[in-house]
């Protein structure tokens, strides 16, 4: 197999994992599970990856090989997963959906750093591939969602086992890049804070990732409080996902005209209008509508971010940067949204994603910003 088949074999495997964890919540809640439950475990999770996921990446770039770590870590996750299914009450969820988080932080960051590095060398491209990954996201979201309205949410952690050991599995074939072990250093993550492109990169996707959070951990619970199946809740999770598939596979083109700055500006401005539109629960065309903005919510952001990294970050500290930006402008603020989301919701419903649509919008005004730094020459970086 290509280089390019067998990292899209392992994407393809993480990413049904991550489609099966957007169920999660359906399976906290049908086990007796509050909102405010949901939201401390899952925002649990979520901040343990900051300080997990460093850690992560460190223990790649000084190994200068990022197949063993994701390896052990997948594996984990798998066994993780499968603990679900004998646990029970709220502290031993936390404790698994905890240690979860913690193993589960390498792989997006380093998949994400070891495609990159590939793309560098010239044996992939970065957009296609990383669209498999959506693929599979898009169409294992739309099974589950039609596979668990017909059987119930007890597979959830069955499907969460499965998946992750696959990309146990696949990563044992995974191709490794020409990268040179990293030089032992103490707290080596703080020098890349004195790198401007890369902490704007992250400022911006905190605000706009974090946005995420509500309809992460509580979409899913909105819509079925409006009726909707779960087959329906599972098709339009999956049906923004088409655009994003478009986006990474036959985008480079429009992702090279606008530049980080661009993508970022059209992201937070997508957010606005998005998380707007769905806080007053629009009737199903328009909410159909809306989900195809996804591609520009979540896609061109973290296209952005990946220009960022893959331009003005050294090779040799990629795992590092890619594990600090998956923690900080993902782990964190989701994790901290995640908590209020989880309050939010409890009280005022729908109406927390207004919330996430005004943090979202506090990205615009670091466009101009981003825009100043990322069109300097990347070795002053």
């Amino acid at each position: 197999m290509s280089a390019a088949a067998r990292v899209a074999a392992f994407l393809g495997a993480y990413f049904a994992a991550n489609a099966i964890n957007a169920f999660m919540p359906l399976w906290f809640a049908d086990r007796g599970l509050s909102a405010s439950d949901i939201g401390q475990i899952l925002g649990a999770a979520a901040l343990l990856r900051v300080l997990a996921g460093p850690q992560w990446g460190t223990v790649a770039d000084r190994m200068g090989r990022r197949r063993p770590v994701l390896l052990f870590a997948a594996s984990a996750a798998a066994g993780l997963g499968l603990s679900y299914t004998a646990a029970n009450g709220f502290l031993p969820l936390l404790l698994i959906a905890a240690a979860q988080g913690i193993a589960s932080s390498a792989i997006n960051p380093l998949a994400d750093s070891l495609a990159l590095a590939l793309a560098r060398e010239g044996r992939i491209e970065y957009g296609p591939v990383r669209a498999v990954g959506s693929a599979t996201f898009m169409v294992a979201t739309a099974v589950a969602g039609w596979l668990l309205n017909r059987v119930g949410s007890w597979l959830v952690p069955w499907l969460l086992a499965v998946f992750y050991g696959a990309s146990a599995l696949f990563s044992v074939f995974l191709p490794e890049a020409a990268t040179p072990p990293a030089a032992p250093r103490a707290l080596v993550g703080l020098a890349l804070f004195r790198n401007r492109a890369f902490c704007m990169a992250v400022g911006c996707t905190a605000l706009i990732q974090g946005a995420h959070a509500a309809y992460y951990g509580f979409a899913a619970l909105f819509w079925r409080s409006q009726g909707m199946s779960d087959t329906m809740i599972g098709l339009l999770i999956a049906e923004g996902i088409v655009a994003e598939i478009l986006l990474f596979a036959r985008g480079r083109r429009l992702v090279e005209k606008l530049g980080p700055a661009g993508l970022t500006a059209c992201a937070a401005a997508a957010s606005v209008l998005r998380w707007s539109i769905t806080a007053f629960a629009p009737p199903l065309p328009v909410l159909m509508a809306v989900q195809l903005v996804h591609a520009a919510t979540f896609a061109m952001q973290h296209l952005s971010a990946m220009l960022v990294l893959s331009r003005f970050v050294p090779a040799e500290r990629a795992a590092t940067a890619q594990a600090l930006h998956a923690s900080l402008g993902y782990g964190a603020p989701t994790g901290l949204m995640m908590l209020l989301s989880g309050w939010l919701y409890a009280r005022y419903g729908g109406l927390v994603f207004l919330a996430m649509a005004v943090l979202a919008g506090l990205a615009l005004f670091m466009v101009r910003p981003l825009a100043g730094e990322t069109s300097a020459n990347p070795a002053r970086h």
